[in-house]
């Protein structure tokens, strides 16, 4: 006679539907057919019913060494596994120094006078964060924050306009689409999206003389959400590294 299959089987069917759920909101969310608001209470929603499903998983698990039920430790186990992913990816992806950043979406190399958005500013939609500069409110958090005490000018031997079409190339080479660039003004503008979600982020980069240098500031921000998670700082430390790279190996 078959056995019957015991009913901690459902909760690994719970663990499957709630992160389905997540994966076809963050997909229509990457398609832009949804906004990041709704898609956000389904990650929210979904992520705590899923830990909650994996806490109840535990003792279902212990219970099962003690009966000697193989499919319902396997169930259990698979249970919380499936249920702290919700947790691990972002920890894995973002990284775990990145979530006590200060709550900013807007990061600067020059924070007294920071590069200023143009072309922009007419991609922008209704209910997107403010492309102005958020003044010393912002720039103090990002000055106090020890986590972008590198996010500084770079100063590099050569002209404006060279320094500036360096930078286009570096830009083009990152999958960053360009929507301005005036080599000889030192002006230069980008959207660029994250990897797994697709958020929006601009970018402005601004190039100018200084003491026979070309000095190089960098400013990116997203276009919804409090806090970036620590993206903006980490997409400017890629960009001025990789400009300092192809600028040296010129020289």
């Amino acid at each position: 006679m078959r056995e019957k299959k015991h009913w901690s089987r459902w909760l690994l069917v719970v663990q499957c539907l709630l992160l389905a759920a997540m994966f076809i909101a963050g997909l229509l969310l990457r398609l832009d057919v949804i906004d990041f608001r709704p898609a956000f209470q389904v990650f929210k929603f979904s992520g705590l019913a899923a830990l909650g499903v994996a806490l109840i998983s535990m003792p279902v698990f212990i219970w099962g060494l003690v009966s000697r039920r193989a499919d319902s430790r396997r169930n259990a186990i698979w249970a919380v596994v499936l249920g702290v992913l919700p947790v691990a990816v972002p920890l894995l992806t973002v990284g775990k120094d990145n979530f006590d950043v200060p709550r900013i979406h807007d990061i600067s190399t020059d924070t007294q006078d920071p590069p200023r958005y143009e072309v922009v500013l007419s991609l922008r939609e209704e209910g997107d964060n403010s492309p102005l500069y958020g003044g010393e409110t912002v720039a103090a958090k990002q000055r106090g924050a020890e986590i972008y005490a590198d996010i500084q000018p770079l100063l590099l031997d050569m002209p404006v306009a060279r320094a500036t079409e360096i930078a286009a190339q570096v830009a083009k080479s990152m999958g960053w689409r360009l929507v301005a660039f005036e080599p000889q003004r030192g002006h230069l503008e980008a959207v660029d999206r994250t990897l797994l979600l697709g958020f929006t982020d601009d970018v402005v980069v601004r190039v100018r003389p200084e003491n026979g240098r070309a000095r190089v500031d960098v400013r990116s921000s997203s276009r919804v959400g409090i806090s970036d998670l620590g993206a903006n700082a980490k997409r400017i430390r890629r960009f001025l590294g990789e400009l300092g790279q192809r600028a040296a190996a010129r020289d």
